[in-house]
């Protein structure tokens, strides 16, 4: 007995250690990706004089939120980039969002012929990189008068983005079991009552998951914005923030980091809003 007691004892305290060794290393791994973020938003409260004094100092010798202030209230295009971002992206997550739950519930619970060549065709286009797409689709937009439009970017992004949301919303209803729909036909719901009450709030997690990726996407994506809006007052954050940089001709660190900052809120208070569902809602939608 005293034997298998120090064999389970020493296995014990060699899983504590690889326990503890994994989390040093994870840890150290998550500082590396975050330092850059948290070097930024130290640097935007800091007022200039902090900045530059030498020797330099990683701990602020003063806070001052006039960086913020300034952008808010006094960088030109600031609130106009904003604005763009937050119309196209919140237009493109609930078309995104909207579109994928019905099309989901129609590849995931109902049949019908040539299904699954069809949520294929959709799908393969998750195999083809987006720089691919950028010239046709430039080309379009040119001939249609869309760019330099909102709708200019949100085609394309609803575009890009729906057969994600196809993809975790079509999983996501597969695995309701087939007795809740039945219980639902036999209480007289019809088709859209089925799908709106009674298995909407079934798959929430996918939902949240999908809204995420969506937002994630359209708010800090570059590539397009930068080639479809050709005027300056049709930019969006990712660009505008580029353009307010090199027009500054100065090293203005704190007040570039404060717009990065506040660039980068909403995608924050998304990801915390939705933090308990967006894992469960992938794993869900990625089962079948």
């Amino acid at each position: 007995m005293t034997r298998l007691g120090d064999s389970h004892l020493r296995r014990f305290r060699n899983l504590k250690k690889y326990k503890i060794g994994i989390l040093l290393i994870v840890s150290v791994i998550a500082l590396v990706y975050v330092s850059p973020l948290l070097w930024m938003f130290i640097t935007s409260i800091r007022p200039t004089w902090d900045i530059y004094k030498f020797p330099p100092s990683v701990i602020p010798g003063a806070v001052t939120l006039e960086n913020y202030v300034y952008v808010v209230t006094q960088m030109e295009g600031f609130g106009r980039y904003f604005l763009n971002s937050a119309v196209v992206t919140g237009v493109t997550v609930v078309i995104v969002v909207i579109s994928s739950a019905m099309g989901g519930y129609a590849f995931g619970i109902r049949r019908f012929k040539g299904q699954n060549f069809l949520f294929m065709a959709v799908i393969s286009v998750l195999t083809i990189p987006y720089i691919m797409y950028l010239i046709p689709i430039y080309i379009m937009e040119d001939r249609l008068g869309l760019r330099n439009t909102w709708w200019g970017l949100i085609l394309p992004y609803v575009a890009l983005n729906l057969p994600w949301g196809l993809l975790i919303m079509r999983g996501a209803f597969s695995t309701v079991p087939l007795d809740i729909r039945d219980a639902a036909v036999i209480d007289g719901c019809n088709e859209f009552q089925m799908w709106y009450k009674v298995l909407l709030p079934i798959v929430r997690p996918a939902l949240a998951a999908t809204t995420i990726i969506t937002f994630v996407f359209a708010w800090q994506e570059y590539l397009f914005a930068s080639t479809l809006m050709t005027k300056n007052e049709w930019q969006t954050l990712p660009v505008g923030v580029v353009w307010i940089r090199d027009e500054l001709q100065t090293l203005v660190y704190g007040r570039i980091g404060a717009m990065i900052i506040l660039s980068i809120i909403p995608v924050f208070v998304l990801f915390i809003a939705f933090r308990k569902f967006f894992i469960e809602g992938l794993r869900e939608g990625m089962i079948k």
